[in-house]
């Protein structure tokens, strides 16, 4: 609704009736009152006569005393009641799960209690700006991003007119992004060797690194998952939460290949008969518990799960020569998602270059 509203009037069935917004139910709805007949004796001859017009007006005062303003609600009250109930609804887990982070983290007490009204673009800039002092671009985008979204989504909805943070942007120099983490098979192979007395740590990071498996997906990992050739990707576990893979293209089968093999065979009979290969587990914690203290043991690196995908994207374009073989592995939607985020359909050359890395495995 707009902040006063004037009416619109309009003739049906030989009278003139006023048509106008309202919110019941938290839902904006449009509605009609009838005024007056048609009735050109009376003054009341066409929907401009300034009889219509007076009695329209006389209605709309009621309207705009009762209804609230629109643009009063805070952005905080938006983000509780209206946006942040959407995007759980149509969100994945995992994506809606990092939206609240970055809400808590950074835009909850930026906005404060301003309201949807008085937020204006410069705001943003300002806030941007010094975002970027301390933040590199990526983060700064994302931040933008949902800020974005929230407005869009509020107009959408009639609780604001425009969205001011749209043309919002940082202003002056920023951060350079950073160096993404990434193993080399070199390291991978220290690792897999110094957490030889874990097996299940040893088998997490052959995943990420020689399968190219998200965290969420190695959490998601079932034995049912897992035959003699392939691990099909048909999950993910984010925060405890079961989900479906991140993208239509992660539902994918990955070759089974050495050292991953071995280590499938080893976990199976140490573990119990359960369903989860890791049940129960945050890898998270996991990681900081188990992982990182052995390798800061043994003076090695630790790049995070991720750096295994990246990895394995850079080793698959080196030994194929293109991207493809890694689109499919990682479970990309096209190659310019790999070639730009991992360094650097064609099932068959990413089958063959798994081989490839398999050879160069087991050649060393």
């Amino acid at each position: 609704m707009s902040r006063h509203q004037r009416g619109y009037v309009y003739e049906a069935h030989g009278s003139f009736h006023v048509r106008y917004y309202t919110v019941l139910d938290g839902v904006r709805k449009q509605l009609s009152h009838r005024l007056c007949t048609k009735d050109r004796s009376t003054g009341h001859g066409s929907p401009a006569a300034k009889a219509v017009r007076e009695l329209c007006e006389e209605f709309m005062k009621t309207i705009n005393k009762e209804a609230p303003t629109a643009g009063a609600l805070t952005i905080t009250e938006f983000w509780e009641k209206t946006y942040l109930p959407f995007i759980k609804s149509n969100l994945k887990t995992s994506t809606h799960l990092g939206y609240q982070q970055i809400w808590k983290q950074h835009l909850k007490n930026h906005f404060g209690t301003r309201t949807l009204r008085e937020y204006k673009t410069p705001m943003m800039s300002n806030f941007l700006t010094e975002l970027a002092k301390t933040y590199r671009p990526r983060t700064v985008n994302t931040v933008k991003f949902l800020a974005s979204g929230l407005f869009s989504h509020a107009v959408a909805t009639g609780e604001a007119d425009f969205n001011p943070i749209r043309d919002a942007k940082a202003l002056g120099k920023t951060l350079p992004n950073g160096v993404t983490g990434s193993y080399t098979l070199e390291e991978i192979e220290n690792v897999i060797t110094a957490l030889v007395d874990h097996v299940d740590a040893q088998l997490i990071m052959a995943l990420s690194f020689f399968m190219g498996l998200r965290k969420g997906e190695i959490a998601g990992l079932q034995w049912g998952d897992i035959d003699n050739d392939f691990v099909h990707v048909r999950r993910s576990v984010v925060r405890g939460f079961v989900d479906v893979p991140k993208t239509k293209k992660s539902v994918r089968s990955v070759p089974v290949i050495q050292p991953v093999r071995g280590l499938l065979k080893l976990w199976k009979q140490q573990c119990s008969d359960g369903v989860w290969l890791f049940s129960e587990r945050d890898l998270g914690q996991y990681g900081k518990n188990v992982i990182i203290p052995i390798l800061e043991k043994n003076n090695l690196p630790w790049k995070g799960y991720h750096a295994g995908r990246r990895g394995l994207g850079t080793m698959l374009r080196t030994l194929t020569g293109n991207s493809n073989a890694g689109r499919d592995v990682l479970g990309h939607s096209t190659t310019q998602v790999t070639e730009e985020h991992y360094e650097d359909r064609m099932p068959a050359e990413a089958l063959k270059g798994m081989k490839q890395l398999e050879q160069k495995f087991l050649s060393k």
